[in-house]
């Protein structure tokens, strides 16, 4: 029989249908307006059978779509994965969070929540990865000629053919004869580390072994290091070829010519706490390109990344840079001169007010002026500033009016007072490459009461 509405069944499925072809709801909506005659009954049934023709089609088309999204979920899911998730610290400014894209010597890119972001490296702080310091160290660290620290689980070779050190997953990399410093075996107890860096730092031309003494004490054993394998080492002890056990040294010291810091280096730290130095490094994909000063291609996978910290290459501390004069003014005048007075009273470095140790760091090391005079230096290529904090470092009452200056050749190119009341002033001070630069502390005053000053951690940035 003849109805006067659309039935149910008929109305669900336009209803639903409706959100995929947009003319069905107009076509429910004529139905609706229609007379409730034949004409209804007519165009309910075309619809319907309009409906059950293109159900196949659209479910089929819905189906494509839903694969369509999955997979491109998938993808997406993918593409995360394989870029690491990391936090850019800048040099100055916020850090930026994301997925890292690419790195190299010159930019890091980062795909973050707001769009990709491109930053320049010499603005770059450190790349830190979200990756977990191993918390096993691996027993011997060899310290390279640049600078490079590396850990493993065993070195081999032969001073004339190179060495070859095994990381933890039986991995071996290939290290120069030139190329390494020192080897430590095993770790020491705290009260042996600066015994230990004096003995790789003493001046000798020879190799050395270097073992441990009753009282905690190292002795270092001069001659030449023939080979080293996994349980012993032959030693030439003037000209007779010995064994020693591993098990009986500390470590060894190779006879180096030091090398003089020229490029830029940035600064690898990986999970197993090893230091790479890299002149130039690429990161693309899943794994870590570098390359050393001394032409040492190390790949490092993602996986054992900690940080990249760019500021290695960006920053170089005065105290790194040769020093071509430091002198004091002259407080007291003498018929002859008298050489300790004048060192005692000229600029230098120290280290928590003291003289730094052979073991002291060059970030640990402020220029202290005892009394007014002038310390002159070169600035390195590449590098475009001078920054520091100037501080009073006496606390008596008398104090001076000083004045701090700046001259590169023949210019002056920065100018600061440091009133007698007054206890810091901050310097940031644009500097041309390669020029010969005079840092200058000036007193008016001939008794020079309250002069002492420290440049405090001063330091070159590119």
């Amino acid at each position: 029989s003849h109805t006067n509405s659309v039935g149910n069944e008929e109305v669900v499925i336009a209803l639903y249908y409706s959100a995929v072809n947009v003319r069905l709801p107009i076509i429910i909506m004529q139905l609706f307006n229609r007379q409730r005659q034949s004409t209804l009954l007519c165009s309910q049934r075309i619809v319907y059978s309009l409906i059950r023709r293109h159900t196949f089609g659209i479910s089929f088309f819905l189906g494509v779509a839903s694969a369509l999204i999955w997979h491109g979920n998938l993808l997406s899911q993918k593409i995360s994965e394989q870029n690491a998730s990391v936090s850019v610290s800048m040099l100055s400014g916020p850090p930026v969070v994301g997925s890292l894209v690419s790195a190299d010597s010159a930019k890091v890119v980062v795909e973050t929540k707001t769009g990709t972001v491109e930053k320049s490296s010499s603005d770059i702080g450190r790349i830190h990865f979200d990756n977990k310091l191993g918390l096993n160290v691996p027993p011997v660290s060899l310290l390279l000629m640049d600078g490079s620290k590396v850990f493993g689980s065993t070195l081999t070779g032969k001073s004339i053919s190179g060495w070859r050190l095994k990381d933890s997953s039986g991995k071996e990399v290939a290290i120069p004869s030139k190329s390494l410093k020192a080897v430590l075996f095993k770790s020491i107890e705290p009260e042996l580390e600066n015994a230990w860096r004096g003995a790789i730092l003493e001046t000798k031309n020879a190799d050395a072994v270097i073992v441990q003494r009753p009282g905690n004490s190292v002795d270092r054993i001069d001659g030449v290091i023939v080979q080293v394998q996994e349980a012993s080492i032959s030693f030439d002890l003037d000209g007779q070829q010995i064994e020693i056990p591993i098990e009986k040294l500390i470590g060894l010291v190779w006879f180096q010519r030091d090398l003089e810091r020229v490029k830029p280096t940035i600064e690898v730290n990986t999970t197993e706490h090893s230091v790479w130095m890299a002149e130039s490094l690429s990161l693309n994909s899943k794994v870590l390109e570098i390359k050393t000063s001394q032409g040492l291609s190390i790949s490092i996978p993602q996986t054992k990344l900690l940080n990249i910290n760019y500021a290695s290459a960006n920053i170089r501390w005065l105290s790194e840079v040769a020093s071509l004069d430091a002198v004091a003014e002259k407080q007291i005048e003498f018929r002859t001169p008298i050489a300790s007075l004048d060192r005692a009273f000229a600029p230098r470095f120290i280290v928590n007010g003291r003289a730094p140790l052979p073991t002291s760091l060059a970030s640990e090391k402020d220029l202290y002026f005892p009394s007014p005079g002038y310390y002159v230096f070169r600035v390195p290529e590449g590098f475009s500033s001078l920054q520091c904090r100037v501080e009073r470092t006496d606390e008596g009452q008398q104090r001076t009016d000083l004045t701090i200056e700046v001259w590169q050749d023949d210019v002056r190119v920065a100018e600061r007072s440091l009133a007698y009341n007054s206890d810091v002033t901050e310097l940031d001070i644009p500097l041309k490459p390669e020029k010969k630069t005079k840092l200058l502390v000036i007193c008016k005053s001939k008794l020079m009461i309250g002069t002492e000053i420290t440049w405090k951690q001063p330091r070159l940035k590119r």
